[in-house]
């Protein structure tokens, strides 16, 4: 999904690196870069916690405590205020620029969402709402990348009420991260949550069956919780039902098999729990945008690339 279109805004070139195109609203700030040359080290600091999302080219961000990642288009992260960056640009020109945003949300903003969410929408086993700035890479989450795309059409017209529906959008989008991140942390650190949540029960089951048919019922009961209960808690709290959890487990399954040598789509489809090669393409190519062969060959590329 592209965020930004690639018409031009009205702004002059002011620089070839990191040249900026600034929006402001009453409880954010809409940064767009651009760089046209390849360069490396260029230092970055925000004064509010900020959603950073790659439009397009491909940056190495450098962040304390953490190696050095590639950052690609309809990726996005999170950093907390006053987080230094050191940014490389390895394909920047003049012909092709690296496109990225920096969207700066009040920080009085975000804890009200999250009081907000607490008193109105209580997780279970006392869990809390809250964005944690230590799991700041969000992925490619399409309802983040959409309500950031839907944000950035906010800023951009020329719409009296733009601040009212800015506001709602910003708290749509505090929502999806903090979603997005319940679902990291409960993946990445099952076992750290079993004895602290229901959910993370679940995703535990989930995990260690995913080559198994997995029942509802049988996570409910694992869960202690009936359906419905099971149902709303990991909607509201996951921001996904459980059978769409599932299909996302399965799929990034699936990518790692296919990145291996030797092995066929077909094998691939039921090793990582789907019953049927059609119902798999199709929940692949939804998810990842290219079907499982385009993606094997895809791989198998970079791999030649590397060797």
């Amino acid at each position: 999904m592209a965020i930004v279109s690639h018409r031009r805004l009205e702004k002059r070139l002011h620089t070839l690196i990191e040249n900026r195109t600034v929006f402001t609203l009453e409880k954010s700030e809409l940064n767009l870069f651009e760089t046209y040359q390849a360069c490396t080290s260029v230092e970055l600091k925000f004064h509010e916690p900020i959603v950073a999302t790659m439009i397009q080219g491909k940056k190495v961000m450098h962040l304390a405590q953490n190696h050095p990642f590639d950052f690609f288009p309809n990726q996005s992260l999170v950093l907390p205020a006053n987080e230094p960056m050191r940014i490389d640009f390895p394909e920047a020109s003049f012909n092709t620029p690296t496109r990225c945003l920096a969207l700066a949300i009040s920080p009085d903003l975000i804890s009200a969402v999250a009081a907000d969410l607490n008193e109105r929408f209580p997780k279970t086993d006392n869990n809390t709402w809250q964005l944690h700035y230590n799991q700041f890479y969000l992925g490619s989450d399409p309802r983040i990348t959409q309500t950031i795309s839907q944000l950035v059409q906010i800023f951009i017209d020329d719409e009296p009420a733009k601040d009212i529906l800015a506001a709602l959008k910003l708290r749509e989008l505090l929502v999806r991260m903090m979603q997005t991140q319940a679902r990291t942390l409960l993946l990445e650190q099952t076992k750290l949550y079993l004895n602290r949540s229901r959910l993370a029960v679940a995703v535990d089951y989930i995990k260690t069956h995913l080559h198994e048919h997995i029942s509802i019922d049988d996570l409910c009961k694992k869960s202690c919780m009936s359906k419905p209960h099971f149902f709303r808690s990991f909607k509201q709290e996951l921001g996904a039902t459980p059978i769409e959890f599932i299909n996302r487990v399965r799929i990034e399954r699936a990518k790692e098999l296919l990145a291996q040598p030797g092995i066929s789509v077909s094998e691939v489809c039921f090793r990582s729990g789907f019953s049927s090669t059609a119902y798999f393409d199709r929940v692949f190519k939804q998810a990842v945008g290219l079907c499982p062969k385009q993606y094997q060959q895809m791989m198998k590329s970079v791999a030649h690339q590397r060797a």
